[in-house]
């Protein structure tokens, strides 16, 4: 029997459902393409039309046109606008509250902050008319001086902006003065990060010169930091705060020697220790962020401290005693080592040492003095930080018998721009060791940086529940 349907019928067909199916799809797609183009017209879009804020900051700031207030400030006038000035907290409550000004077309505004200018002031009142403002580096502290004078919060945070982007051995002192004058406690944390990683790189190694100028308080506060960088170990802090004293009280000299800051103190008529004296009781709390069970324990170490007579001896007395304590106790095997630490505890206590590595090579080093009977190495290689407890026979005498020994360690890597400014920053937790007889742990691995990096590190040897709070003497 032959097929009911024809082969041009079939052809008709089969044209016909994909034509009509085709022609669904074109109309689906068009149905999506309108309900796009619906949806664009009907969205509102903010524009800014530049030439209206020109015109307004040309007419209205620049220009003063329409003025109905003019304020006298450091003896210049400004032709300016009361609506456009109650951006201002100083000026809303001036113009809204019962004030004497509320009224008066000429106000005359008495300025005390003498960082405070007249290219400053024009900037800040001009920056109430136009959207944009443009900031210079070199005259950004006048202007968040007088953004703080006249509560411009977006401006004084725009002005902090750049100077978190513009810290350096220029400008950092004059950042950290203004953030603790005007309260910006963001500005005044990140210039104290960057004092903690350069003043011994920097202000001591680099430039003595500008050592000087760091203030009383500020370097009390450094010295207190447990993750302040210290190149060697803390007898170098010592060293670097004896040096930056003899920089203070010889404002006209420029790069004394060592030879020569060690004779001024040791050789002073005076036996009186010099943080006794009128002269260096300013500086006595600095000292006391020292931390002395960790800046005597090496012999050499203690027979500067004595020669230089700046530290009394009252202070090393106890410590002392303590000292002997801690060693009695490790040699009899009472004191392993932490067993477990708070981390309040052992930021407190730990020894503060620190490395700057130039090549990207390995490294092996340790840090000099005693640390009660553990000759502890580091090593570098590869971007991996590892410690090893070295225990050869030879020099078993003068290390600790016990088998396993215990030790609580912090790691920090660093690296530096140009700008002296942190590119790269990676911290290890605190870790408890428990150390055989010569063996070996990784601590820390970190990203491929470029050298030179800073490596410091916080470590602890004896159990922190056997040391007591030293109280030291005026």
């Amino acid at each position: 029997m032959g097929s009911n349907f024809s082969s041009q019928a079939i052809l008709n067909t089969m044209t016909n459902f994909v034509s009509g199916t085709k022609r669904k799809r074109l109309e689906s797609e068009e149905d999506e393409l309108n309900k796009v183009i619906d949806i664009v017209l009907h969205t509102p879009k903010k524009i800014k039309l530049s030439c209206t804020a020109k015109y307004i900051y040309q007419a209205l700031f620049v220009e003063g046109k329409n003025s109905d207030v003019t304020v006298c400030a450091l003896g210049k006038e400004y032709y300016l606008h009361r609506v456009y000035l109650c951006q201002s907290p100083y000026f809303g409550s001036m113009f809204g509250g019962s004030w004497l000004e509320t009224t008066q077309k000429y106000i005359t505004i008495d300025v005390v902050d003498p960082a405070i200018t007249q290219d400053s002031l024009k900037v800040v009142f001009g920056s109430l008319y136009e959207a944009e403002v443009v900031l210079n580096p070199l005259e950004v502290l006048p202007i968040m001086a007088t953004a703080t004078m006249f509560q411009l919060d977006g401006l004084i945070e725009q002005c902090t902006e750049l100077m978190l982007e513009t810290i350096n051995p220029k400008t950092c002192l004059d950042y950290y003065n203004a953030a603790c004058l005007y309260g910006d406690k963001k500005l005044e944390d990140a210039c104290i990060r960057w004092f903690l990683v350069n003043l011994m790189p920097y202000y001591y190694q680099e430039s003595d010169e500008d050592l000087r100028t760091i203030p009383v308080s500020l370097m009390e506060t450094l010295m207190a930091q447990p993750d302040l960088c210290t190149i060697q170990t803390e007898c170098s802090l010592y060293v670097m705060l004896k040096h930056w004293v003899y920089l203070i009280h010889h404002p006209e000299e420029s790069k004394p020697t060592a030879s020569a800051v060690a004779e001024y103190f040791s050789q002073r008529q005076d036996k009186t220790p010099f943080l006794h004296t009128p002269e260096g009781r300013q500086f006595v709390n600095v000292f006391q962020e020292l931390r002395i069970p960790n800046l005597i324990n090496h012999h050499l170490d203690i027979e500067l401290i004595l020669g230089d007579n700046i530290i009394p001896k009252s202070w090393l007395n106890t410590v002392v005693i303590q000292q002997w304590d801690n060693m009695l106790r490790v040699n009899h095997n009472e004191d392993k080592g932490p067993l477990e630490v708070s981390q309040a505890d052992f930021l407190k206590q730990s020894v503060r040492c620190g490395r700057i590595v130039l090549t990207a090579e390995r490294h092996v080093w340790r840090w000099t003095g005693f640390y009660f009977g553990v000759d502890l190495l580091v090593a570098l290689e590869n971007n991996m930080l590892s410690v090893r407890r070295n225990h050869r026979s030879e020099l078993e005498q003068l290390l600790s018998f016990q088998t396993q020994r215990n030790v609580a360690v912090l790691f920090r890597v660093v690296r530096l721009n140009e700008q002296k400014q942190i590119t790269y920053s990676k911290e290890s937790n605190i870790m408890l060791l428990s150390l055989a007889k010569g063996q070996e742990v990784p601590v820390m691995s970190f990203d491929k940086v470029v050298y030179p990096i800073i490596v410091t590190a916080n470590m602890l040897f004896i159990a922190p529940e056997k040391k007591e709070s030293v109280k030291k003497d005026d």
